[in-house]
């Protein structure tokens, strides 16, 4: 099993994926071009060295007639990853997105209403506060009956 993944960079570029995963080692990175992985760098074994400097240059092509090359340049600033694509010798920097799905807004089918958990609670809290009243009615209806 692949390690998960510490930071994930997007970019949509003329209709195109472009995903870039940096593993947990500073070390391994993946260029993902519409989910399809088309440049790596795994590197093992780096002993003392530096494990924490980052910089890593990854050339990749969009699929195309023809196809349109492009380079990634993954840099570490000051701790934190920087992402950049490079194509026709202009930079775009590549944002940072999370890498767990956001939960669907409020509204949407499937979603829970933020309130359902209280209502439900204070539901059951009033069946309980008349639970003693519906039996003390029960049973002197039955003693009438009788």
């Amino acid at each position: 099993m692949a390690a998960p993944h510490r930071h994930r960079f997007h970019l949509d570029q003329e209709g195109h994926s472009i995903t870039v995963l940096l593993g947990r080692a500073a070390h391994d990175i993946e260029v993902l071009v519409d989910g399809k992985v088309v440049a790596a760098r795994h590197e093992h074994g780096l002993g003392g060295r530096g494990v924490r400097e980052l910089a890593a240059e990854l050339p990749g092509e969009q699929p195309g007639d023809p196809p349109r090359p492009f380079t990634v340049l993954v840099e570490d600033v000051d701790g934190t990853p920087l992402c950049v694509m490079v194509r026709g010798g202009i930079r775009y920097l590549m944002p940072r997105v999370p890498l767990l799905p956001e939960p669907p807004p409020y509204g949407t089918p499937g979603a829970a209403h933020p309130l359902r958990r209280v209502r439900g609670r204070v539901h059951r809290w009033v069946r309980r506060l008349l639970r003693p009243v519906r039996r003390g009615v029960r049973h002197a209806l039955r003693r009438l009956r009788r």
